[in-house]
């Protein structure tokens, strides 16, 4: 017999309630059992095992027969679920353990949870008083044992309700270690560590702070509520400072790659929520680059902020990352050539698939047989050189907007090649790296000439991006004066002229160092750049694709707030299992999106629920408006808790999105919270829609307690969206109806091509208008469409009336209306003219 039993709030995890003392702590047990069970409803017993430190107590659940609580999107008959409430008073400031025993019926013995499905017992920590009163908060409070030599000055904060401080002491040449503490009231940590010097990647733990590798951050949750990140600051006098773990204590460990004793830095903020906590410590970390001097401003820095120039009225303005590219490296491999890049463009282009961005990744350059730069000019798989390849692409295929093509921040992975065109050309030097390894490489006096000559190449040949590769490099030179030297040089003279030649149309790849997530990423000061954000996709691993997700989820609480958006990588369409695991993930990461299609293997279907045509004819993403973050940084991996990615688009009160995603081995459910989806009105309503079933739930705002079912198999994922929409009456009418607009519900992240949309009241109908950036299924919901004739609607499509073939209900829900703009522009023979969006106008009584 098949059980499951689903608990609010979650086992295995630590929840955070702002229940005030007296208030019960409501808990909401889902049991869900076979049909062919012999078992009667009424003979189920489900108890509440909790306990505050003390003796452990029993509480029993009361059967509910209201299920409205709880919305599911999977309806199916093989199941039979019963809902249960329990409210527990609990009087004790400590965190209150819990866990679960059922029994189906009075003789049965009880059936504990952990020994059935192997979850952990779950905690609830209550947000006391005292940790929201930051005014009774000082720095004591937060660490034992704190290194009296070090320095600690309170800072003003530009996130209201946390504070910060900044922790400063003396750095001798070389390496050091210096106590921070142990932190008091540790519940829950995360830390982003050092993978390898090129990446870096999540741990978490609990009760004692612990971490295996350096880390560039860590923040932690108390028992009290109350929230800490510590961010060590790189790039600041000669110094990079990690975070680092010693019998429970946080230690700063620091290298001097300067000659003299240097000053180390860390910014240590404490807040009520995760986010905003880490926006603290990172907004300061910022300003204390700025202060210094580090980088040479040459406007103010906020005026690139979450802005790519000035866009053009009234459409929306395209950047070169909202197309979707495709990428040579796992599709054509490393024996590339420009047949084989031209054939698989065609063989793209013959399944409908109109990349804009093509990026020639590895292997087209001219190479010694020791891996290192020859020459500027392609290799002989380029008979006739770069600049013919790209103009044949260009001729042929002209949805192709964008090429770029792969370098590495040192020429190549083994540096220059001795006596080739470039050591004759350029002021080369050879340097020790991977501990003695020798490495010839262009010397600091003639980097910025090299790069210069380089992209002017690179122009000339009809190449407009770049995607800088093993930028990390600069990291792993010997002696500390030759990375003191070389960094700078590398890092200064690919951000002059990638701006110069490129207007910053980038990719940074293993850029995990944190001199240059500081020094060139982290100010935003020039135009949006793209970054990778973790290690590599890995089509032949498959153990590697949850993680993969997972990395990079976890990656973006340090990334988003870098100075661009995070790349998550390239991925295959087709690849078993996970391909479209990795399309939700590339969907809400906020980022680019990239396919690398091995030549008729291509997800047609898949591809479509990422990107849409618009109306002049070009493929694009739909990125949502933020960068994707974590609903929980405590989630570690594979740990029977599904992962939770939360994003939004739009303005204030737009649609938010969560992915969610099993990253463990074996079957997960969870209800979900509609408090966890991100960016939601208290005064709103909203609908929540299910990508993959095309179900919806109830209408709800926030703060009612109402949960989403989610029981994902492992390698499953769900895409929701929930939607604000909103009540219409004429004035004295006794009826009214809610109304809302989905987006393309044909993508994932649909609602991202609303441009805007707007509604009035006429004398005895609505008229609601949408434009929308792409074609596609536009979806609207219409809470009693059930009971209205589809033909007495109307709708418009740039001022024409779209066909009625082309409007549908919902086979999935009786409240949502399709109407394929897509189809209706093509019946219709409409055409864009100069812009890129389309308005549709919906008229409804």
């Amino acid at each position: 017999m098949y059980i499951n039993v689903i608990l609010s709030p979650s086992l295995g995890k630590t929840t955070v309630t702002k229940n005030e003392r007296g208030e019960p702590v409501q808990f909401v047990a889902l049991l869900e059992t076979s049909q062919d069970n012999r078992y009667t409803d009424e003979g189920w017993t489900l108890q509440l095992w909790y306990s505050a430190g003390a003796e452990w107590q029993e509480a029993e659940f009361t059967p509910s027969n209201d299920l409205s609580l709880i919305s599911g999107f999977d309806e199916s008959s093989d199941l039979k679920r019963r809902a249960y409430r329990l409210d527990i008073y609990h009087e004790s400031i400590q965190p209150l353990q819990f866990t679960l025993r059922f029994k189906p019926e009075k003789n049965s013995p009880w059936i504990w949870i952990k020994e059935q499905s192997g979850i952990a017992d779950g905690r609830l920590i209550f947000q006391k008083n005292y940790a929201i009163s930051s005014d009774q908060f000082q720095f004591d409070s937060l660490f034992k044992g704190t290194n009296s030599n070090l320095a600690i000055k309170k800072a003003s904060s530009d996130v209201s309700g946390t504070d910060l401080y900044v922790v400063s002491g003396s750095a001798l040449p070389g390496t050091s270690n210096v106590a921070l503490g142990a932190p008091l009231l540790l519940e829950n940590f995360y830390a982003l560590v050092k993978l390898s010097p090129s990446w870096m990647g999540p741990r978490q733990g609990a009760s004692h702070f612990t971490v295996d590798r350096d880390a560039v951050m860590a923040g932690y949750v108390r028992s009290d509520g109350r929230h800490v990140v510590i961010l060590g600051i790189s790039g600041v006098d000669n110094c990079t400072t990690f975070v680092q773990s010693s019998d429970g204590k946080i230690i700063l460990k620091t290298r001097n790659d300067g000659l003299v004793d240097e000053h180390h830095r860390a910014i240590v903020a404490t807040g009520l929520e995760y986010q905003r906590t880490a926006d603290a410590a990172f907004y300061q970390a910022r300003e204390i680059i700025r202060a210094l001097d580090i980088i040479q401003d040459n406007q103010d820095a906020t005026s690139w902020e979450d802005n790519d120039g000035p866009a053009p009225l009234p459409a929306w303005y395209q950047t070169w990352f909202d197309g979707l590219a495709y990428c040579t490296w796992n599709g054509l491999g490393s024996e590339l050539s420009e047949e084989k890049i031209i054939a698989a463009l065609q063989d793209l282009s013959d399944n409908g698939i109109n990349v804009s961005t093509l990026i020639i990744d590895d292997n087209w350059q001219s190479l010694d047989d020791n891996r290192r730069w020859v020459q500027f000019e392609a290799n002989k798989n380029f008979p006739n050189g770069l600049a013919h390849t790209t103009s044949e692409i260009r001729k042929r295929f002209k949805n192709i907007k964008h090429i770029a093509v792969w370098h590495a921040l040192l020429g190549y992975w083994e540096g220059i090649s001795p006596g080739g065109a470039i050591d004759t050309n350029y002021k080369c030097t050879t340097v020790k790296w991977h501990g003695g390894h020798d490495v010839h490489v262009v010397d600091e006096p003639d980097v910025s000439r090299m790069y210069s000559d380089f992209y002017k190449f690179l122009v000339g040949a009809g190449v407009d991006s770049v995607k800088c590769d093993n930028q990390a490099a600069i990291d792993e030179f010997d002696d500390a004066t030759v990375r003191q030297r070389l960094s700078r040089a590398y890092q200064d003279a690919f951000k002059l002229h990638s701006l110069k030649w490129f207007s910053r149309k980038v990719i940074y790849c293993m850029e995990h160092s944190p001199y240059i997530l500081f020094r060139a990423l982290l100010p935003h000061n020039g135009p949006r750049v793209l970054f990778r954000n973790s290690d590599d996709f890995f089509p032949e691993i498959p153990s590697s694709h949850a993680w993969h997700v997972f990395a990079n989820a976890l990656n973006n609480i340090f990334t988003s707030h870098l100075n661009g958006l995070p790349d998550w990588d390239m991925f295959q369409s087709t690849l078993p299992e996970y391909a479209g695991f990795h399309a939700a993930a590339r969907c809400i990461s906020g980022g680019p999106i990239y396919i690398t299609d091995a030549p008729g293997q291509h997800d047609i279907a898949l591809i479509k629920q990422m990107s849409a045509v618009t109306p002049q004819g070009h493929t694009v993403i739909l990125r949502p408006s933020r960068v994707a973050l974590p609903i929980d940084p405590f989630i570690a991996y594979n740990s029977n808790q599904l992962l939770k990615v939360g994003n939004s688009c739009g303005t204030i009160g737009g649609s938010s999105f969560m992915a969610v995603f099993n990253i463990s081995g074996v079957e997960n459910s969870e209800l979900i919270s509609i408090d966890d989806f991100p960016g939601m009105l208290l005064v709103a309503k909203y609908v929540i829609r299910s990508h993959r079933t095309g179900k919806i739930g109830g209408i709800y705002t926030q703060g009612q307690g109402k949960l989403i079912r989610t029981t994902l198999l492992p390698r499953d994922w769900e895409f929701y969206t929930a939607t604000p929409v909103f009540e219409l009456a004429q004035a004295g009418a006794e009826k009214s109806f809610y109304f809302g607009i989905f987006g393309v519900i044909s993508a994932m992240s649909g609602a991202a091509a609303i441009a805007k949309q707007s509604t009035k009241t006429e004398t005895k109908r609505f008229m609601i208008s949408v434009t929308l950036k792409t074609l596609g299924t536009l979806g609207f919901y219409i809470s009693d469409l059930a009971s209205r004739d589809i033909s007495n609607l109307l709708i418009t499509i740039s001022g024409q009336v779209i066909p009625f073939s082309t409007v549908k209900k919902s086979a999935q829900s009786d409240t949502v209306l399709e109407v394929d703009i897509e189809t209706a522009w093509n019946e219709l023979g409409l055409t864009s003219g100069w812009s890129n969006e389309v308005t549709v106008i919906f008229y409804i009584e």
